[in-house]
């Protein structure tokens, strides 16, 4: 599923990838289990690459984190900006040690 993101949401975009103006902006969800290089130290979790089928993508920034702890698992979300520019949303199931893509925005 995709779809276009204008306004707030394409300026925030913008703003990460460090780019003034409104832009054609699009958000897909994947939820699509990937695996994740990631750095766990001082009780911080920070992802450094991620491979998603063939692509292997590079971590330049990590915009947020947070954690889910509603259920008997922390689940932890990572909003990183890769290489490319685009922005993919990460999680990471403390319970089974498997981590996933939920979404990307991407300009185009």
């Amino acid at each position: 599923m995709s779809r276009a993101i204008s306004g707030a949401h394409a300026d925030e975009v913008a703003a990460a990838r460090g780019e003034q103006g409104d832009r054609n902006v699009h958000w897909e969800k994947l939820e699509e289990p990937v695996k994740v290089r990631a750095d766990f130290q001082g009780g911080e979790i920070t992802p450094l690459r991620f491979k998603r089928g063939p692509t292997d993508l590079k971590v330049t920034r990590v915009n947020s984190r947070w954690k889910d702890r509603a259920s008997k698992r922390c689940l932890c979300y990572f909003s990183v900006t890769t290489e490319s520019g685009d922005i993919y949303q990460l999680r990471f199931d403390t319970g089974d040690l498997a981590w996933q893509v939920d979404s990307v925005m991407y300009e185009g």
